[in-house]
């Protein structure tokens, strides 16, 4: 019997970004001289601290959950967003998420923003698919992007993932079979951050129906969510 009508929408919204629901595998570098930013450190001085790598790597993940620790001392921009009028903004750290695909207007803004951020003593963080060297934008703000650190992340490779699965809900306090593994990555996308969503969905429905997470309801789940995709 279908119990579409029983589960509830949230059930289908990722969780907010946050440090301790990132799967770190080769990236513990990158997220370390993170944290350390929230915990107000300098990063020896630098003035800009880039992320870049390929789609569903994290980059948009950890910006939001470095700016999630410190609000209000920050603003979380990216190329889609309405940037403010003023580049003169009151933030210790500026984000700029997809920082190579932002349009002449935006790049001028960047730089004004990048240099009083600076003089200011605080730190830009952007992200791009790319290292910085090589973003297609004005001279000055990619020599600027790249005088600082840049950490290039890396994904979960293919044979890690059923143990940074079950590591991953073994964390958020319930066990996943390897029968659940198998079938999960056999008819989901095999990107860690999606995986890890369609985990944390079904585990909020097994507390809702007090049931353990198997295959029947794994199935479930990942049916409603493409009847859901598609509404």
């Amino acid at each position: 019997m279908a119990i579409t009508p029983q589960i509830p929408f949230d059930f289908f919204l990722p969780e907010a970004p946050r440090f301790d629901n990132f799967v770190v595998g080769d990236n513990g570098e990158a997220v370390s001289r993170l944290l350390a930013l929230t915990n107000g450190g300098s990063e020896s001085g630098a003035r800009a601290v880039v992320l870049w790598g390929g789609r569903s790597v994290g980059k948009s993940h950890l910006l939001a959950a470095v700016a999630a620790e410190l609000v209000p001392a920050t603003l979380m921009l990216n190329a889609a967003s309405v940037f403010p009028a003023d580049p003169f903004v009151n933030a210790r750290i500026l984000f700029v998420d997809d920082a190579d695909q932002l349009n002449a207007e935006q790049q001028a803004w960047l730089f004004t923003a990048f240099n009083h951020v600076v003089q200011n003593g605080g730190v830009t963080v952007a992200s791009g698919q790319t290292p910085p060297g090589r973003w297609s934008m004005r001279d000055d703000i990619r020599t600027r992007m790249g005088s600082g650190l840049a950490f290039e992340l890396l994904p979960i490779p293919q044979d890690d993932l059923p143990a940074a699965l079950s590591a991953y809900a073994a964390g958020r306090g319930f066990d996943v079979s390897n029968e659940v593994l198998t079938f999960l990555l056999s008819h989901h996308q095999r990107d860690i951050a999606s995986l890890c969503q369609t985990l944390t969905g079904v585990d909020r429905l097994s507390l809702a129906l007090k049931r353990r997470v198997n295959v029947h309801l794994l199935r479930t789940y990942l049916n409603e969510t493409a009847a859901t995709s598609q509404t």
